[in-house]
């Protein structure tokens, strides 16, 4: 009769489990903004998008609006259809853009921080947009 053997190497301790929760936490807190900034805003009554390939293209608008004050672009808003830009609106839904980025960042900041903390937190509010 033989007797089976625990391998004590694979058993999961509690502070690689806590580990491995926080972790699958902070890729959640991660996603919930990437979908914040994804979300897009408005501008003057224009949707704009604000994804990461919408950034870059608003950035290189902006490049040209600020190397040439009488820049003027047509711009595909996030609704489909185009309206013409002039360099100071190129700027500002640049401007706009940017704050709103930042804005998802500072709330995931908050969170994670209420999560370090031990602190209850809701996912699902303090976003902007």
């Amino acid at each position: 009769m033989s007797r089976a053997m625990i391998d004590w190497s694979k058993t999961i301790t509690p502070e690689a489990r806590a580990a491995a929760s926080k972790a699958l936490a902070r890729e959640v807190i991660r996603l919930r903004r990437d979908a914040a900034i994804n979300a897009g805003i408005v501008v003057g009554g224009l949707p704009i998008g604000t994804d990461d390939v919408t950034q870059t293209r608003i950035m290189g608008a902006t490049v040209s609006a600020m190397l040439d004050p009488g820049y003027s672009v047509a711009w595909k808003a996030a609704s489909g259809g185009f309206v013409t830009l002039t360099a100071q609106q190129v700027i500002a839904v640049a401007q706009a853009v940017r704050a709103h980025v930042q804005a998802c960042f500072d709330r995931e900041a908050e969170i994670l921080a209420a999560h370090d903390a031990g602190q209850a937190y809701d996912l699902e509010v303090g976003w902007p947009g």
